[in-house]
């Protein structure tokens, strides 16, 4: 199975303060900084979605 992961552009990485180097991964819910490996856990806002 492929998985889909999209460019977060415009954006810096608050660890290593690389721009354009975080991808998402919407299935699972994780940004990643594809420069120095951090990761991140997106919690989507539950008052957005209604």
């Amino acid at each position: 199975m492929a998985e889909f992961s999209y460019v977060l552009d415009d954006l810096t990485c608050s660890c290593c303060g690389t721009t354009d180097s975080l991808w998402i991964y919407p299935v699972r819910a994780v940004v990643e900084c594809r420069e120095c490996g951090a990761k991140a856990t997106v919690i989507p806002d539950a008052d957005h979605w209604r």
